[in-house]
Formats: structure tokens, C-alpha cells, sequence
């Protein structure tokens, strides 16, 4: 019994120092909006659902079956936009594109998302996530 309550004290002290390192550096991801992939299209847009604050870092995940990206166009609510060529394939397993976005920090209007059609098996979904500036909100 003793052992395993040390296996299950351990394990609960490492979620902890992860849970705690991860807050520390700020890098907590806010959820900003989604998009289903059209196989019949090559692009599609995520509108950002979230447009109070700035951030500096976006980040790609994908569900269901894997995109081939070209590029991302970010769109910034001052008028001006940002692209980012990917030319590789993002995959549910875990395989996140994440992008610093160079400068000062902007809010988010949408991302715009340039692929190469395929015939998948499910749709994929993409969603956006952000890591929040507060430092640079006030």
C-alpha cells in the first residue's frame, strides 16, 4: 500500500509543477474561434470569436483527418494582415502549428487558411488558439 501511495503522490506532484511552470510562463491557450474544412475548397477563414485583448502567439490544431497547408494570411483590426507559409501537413496527433506574430501585438480579426484539397474521410476542423498579452492590455 505504502508503495503505491508514493506512485500516486508522485504523480500527483508532477501534475502539479507542470500545471504551475505552465501558468508561470503564461502560456495558457485561449480558444478563438473554429472552421469545418470544405473538401471541395482550398481555403477557408476562422473568424475570431474573441476581440477583446491582444495576443502574441497563435496556434493550429486540427481534428479529424490531417491538412497539407500552404500558408496562413492572419488579419490584424487595424487593416493589416501578416502571412505565414507552412508548406507541411498538421495532423491530430498532437501536431500543433504555432506562430508568433512578429511586432507589436494586435487584436485578431481572422485567419485566412490556404490548403491543398484532398478527399478526406472526415472533416477535418481547425481551431484557433491564442496565448493572451495582458501585460501589453493595460
Amino acid at each position: 500500500m505504502p508503495a503505491t501511495l508514493s506512485r500516486a503522490t508522485l504523480a500527483g506532484l508532477f501534475v502539479l509543477a507542470l500545471a504551475t511552470s505552465g501558468f508561470a510562463r503564461g502560456q495558457f491557450w485561449d480558444f478563438l474561434g473554429y472552421t469545418q474544412v470544405d473538401g471541395g475548397q482550398d481555403h477557408g477563414r476562422i473568424q475570431v470569436t474573441r476581440h477583446s485583448g491582444l495576443f502574441h502567439t497563435i496556434q493550429l490544431r486540427v481534428s479529424g483527418d490531417a491538412i497539407f497547408f500552404d500558408r496562413l494570411i492572419v488579419h490584424f483590426s487595424n487593416g493589416t494582415s501578416k502571412e505565414f507559409m507552412v508548406s507541411g501537413r498538421i495532423s491530430s496527433e498532437g501536431k500543433y502549428y504555432v506562430m508568433d506574430l512578429p511586432g507589436d501585438d494586435r487584436v485578431l480579426e481572422s485567419v485566412e487558411l490556404r490548403y491543398y484539397k484532398e478527399a478526406w474521410g472526415h472533416i477535418p476542423r481547425v481551431s484557433l488558439y491564442g496565448v493572451h498579452s495582458e501585460a501589453l492590455d493595460h
